[in-house]
């Protein structure tokens, strides 16, 4: 079978383009460009930096895993994969899956701007590496270079590798915790005047919301409506600073 070349090419200039971004960015950060680095240690930068890109990596790949694994009768792989089994066993039940998709989502966010803190150059005019001073304006002024370590190994890999090896990809207690860390983050309520949104959409739209859940108590209710009363005052308070 001959090589697709066209293939070949865009491989090579992509992986080409991800070394040379990591180069520039750990540049920038050991010679204290960025605002952690700067701030605090080039060290400590670039852990965070690394260290958030593997939990994107985490987060993206285990959505695509969650999110594929429902129909999937969960006795053909509870011997073979018990953590997995563990993971499914809580999102299968009730609307569990859309508060991890919820939770998972601001963990997102939260991770990207910590990457943007260690990663991001706070002095763009900087020559690093003695290239032309538009290189610098190009992949770090415009974050373009951060964007593309993000996008190639945070997100896009790790969720093309979970589609295909879905069990595999949750099968760790590094996927177990990133389950019950986004889960939390939905229980607090952080995110909970999406839900008002929801209600409000379904409703101009004259539909009914579905639940695989019994209608909520009392108790329930209340805490329910506090949560999305603390949401919106979040969101009132950070568009009245921004």
């Amino acid at each position: 079978m001959a090589p697709n070349l066209g293939k070949l090419f865009r491989d090579a200039y992509s992986s080409a383009l991800l070394v040379f971004c990591t180069v520039i960015i750990m540049s920038a950060i050991f010679m204290e460009n960025t605002k952690i680095g700067k701030d605090v240690h080039p060290w400590l930068s670039f852990c965070l930096l690394w260290g958030g890109l593997a939990w994107l990596s985490m987060v993206e790949g285990g959505q695509a895993s969650l999110v594929g694994l429902p129909p999937v009768d969960m006795a053909l792989y509870e011997a073979s994969h018990p953590i997995s089994h563990k993971i499914m066993t809580v999102i299968n039940k009730g609307d569990n899956l859309d508060r991890y998709l919820m939770g998972r989502q601001f963990l997102v966010l939260a991770l990207v701007f910590l990457e943007n803190l260690a990663g991001h150059p706070v002095d763009e005019s900087r020559v690093i590496l003695g290239m032309p001073l538009w290189v610098n304006k190009a992949l770090l002024g415009t974050g373009l270079g951060l964007f593309f370590m993000t996008a190639m190994i945070g997100k896009i890999s790790a969720q093309v590798n979970a589609s295909r090896c879905m069990l595999d990809y949750v099968n760790t207690y590094f996927a177990l915790f990133t389950m019950y860390v986004s889960m939390a983050i939905e229980i607090s309520g952080l995110l909970h005047c999406c839900y008002l949104a929801q209600i409000i959409f379904a409703w101009a739209a004259g539909q009914t919301l579905e639940s695989k859940e019994e209608p909520r108590t009392g108790v329930q209710s209340i805490f329910f409506w506090a949560r999305v009363l603390l949401s919106l005052a979040i969101l009132v308070f950070a568009f009245a600073v921004t």
